[in-house]
């Protein structure tokens, strides 16, 4: 397991991921580190510690280059928000924090390979439709490449009382066209795509991934949103 942009000898390692989490026992706080392992897996590591009441979730991820460098940058600029010098938490908004981390990252990044950054919606989802939400799903992200805008869903598992078996379905967003006669596009920010994900109507949810939603859920906002009824 490598983590904080070093390998296991012990050497710098150049291409990571800069991360954003946050923690609901930890409000007004934000995390923002790197790794060169996956961010979801660096959030699992830490919530593993039994004196946080609460799991870890992954705000905001992105894929660079010199990763090192860009979070010395990212923490320079943040120094006064710091609440202890020996850790990476800052009291700053999240929205803010995930700005800064754009900006230094396309800012400072000139590599030709297929980078991705991505942001959790999980909560804003579960704010909107609630009961509706498959109970397996843990995690769901609006993906973003240079070429594609996709919706990402993470469902857990269990199969046995030590065993997890996670799925991690992708699913391009382009076959959805348009709501709101808005369209999603990689050129645009990942929040500009989020804000249109975020107003589709429920119909659109539903068909934007199958598994999101309970069976019975699905139907019923699908059938309420379509047809103004549910049977």
């Amino acid at each position: 397991m490598f983590d904080n942009g070093k390998n296991k000898e012990g050497f710098s390692v150049s291409n990571g991921y800069l991360y954003v989490l946050i923690n609901d026992s930890m409000k007004g706080l934000v995390k923002i580190g790197i790794t060169s392992i996956s961010p979801r897996e660096r959030a699992r590591n830490l919530s593993n510690n039994t004196a946080v009441p609460t799991p870890f979730k992954v705000a905001y991820e992105i894929f660079v280059e010199n990763c090192e460098e860009l979070e010395r940058k990212i923490h320079t600029e943040l120094e006064e928000f710091r609440v202890n010098q020996r850790r990476e938490f800052f009291n700053y908004p999240l929205n803010k924090a995930i700005e800064l981390v754009q900006f230094y990252s396309k800012k400072e990044t000139n590599s030709q390979e297929e980078n991705y950054e991505s942001i959790e919606i999980l909560d804003y989802l579960k704010e909107k439709y609630s009961i509706y939400i498959n109970r397996n799903v843990t995690s769901v992200k609006l993906y973003q490449t240079k070429e594609r805008v996709s919706l990402e869903v993470t469902s857990d598992y269990k199969i046995g009382n030590d065993l997890l078996d996670q799925v991690i379905r992708r699913t391009d967003l382009g076959f959805i066209g348009s709501c709101d006669e808005e369209t999603f596009s990689p050129k645009a920010s990942i929040q500009a795509n989020v804000e249109v994900f975020l107003n589709c109507s429920p119909a659109t949810h539903v068909v934007s991934q199958e598994g999101l939603f309970t069976e019975e859920g699905a139907k019923k906002l699908y059938d309420e949103d379509v047809y103004g009824h549910f049977e």
